[in-house]
């Protein structure tokens, strides 16, 4: 009987410790998710450099914030509002960058077709940290 609540206790011990874990645990993108938003936004721009800063969730509204920078520029700092971190899944698409009139001049004079091949090996990232 005493084996038996002991084994009780530390079941429920480790529920609660992987529960917490869970809880805790920070959303990201993968590697590939980032390099799809670059060839988004290489589709409409002319960039040479896409950090990506951040990823936050607005719990009150559920929306996913992923921060950018172009071209090691502070000026050129922009979020990318999506309802769902699969909508990162998808290499083919592209994004409009906001306001437009501080990204206007990396405009290309005409986008790339969202489903095109874009090559992407000449832009530097800087990938977010897991």
């Amino acid at each position: 009987m005493r084996m038996k609540k002991i084994v009780a206790l530390l079941a429920i011990v480790a529920l609660f410790i992987g529960g917490c874990n869970m809880m805790n645990k920070k959303e990201t993108l993968t590697k590939e998710q980032q390099d799809n938003v670059v060839k988004w936004i290489s589709r409409g721009y002319d960039v040479n450099v896409v950090e990506f800063l951040q990823l936050s969730k607005n719990n009150s509204t559920g929306i996913y914030l992923l921060s950018i920078r172009l071209n090691e520029d502070t000026t050129l700092e922009t979020t990318i509002p999506t309802d769902s971190l699969s909508e990162f899944n998808n290499m083919y698409g592209t994004v409009g960058l906001n306001p437009r009139g501080k990204f206007q001049y990396l405009e290309r004079s005409e986008w790339f077709l969202k489903d095109s091949d874009v090559n992407i090996s000449k832009i530097v990232v800087h990938y977010l940290e897991n």
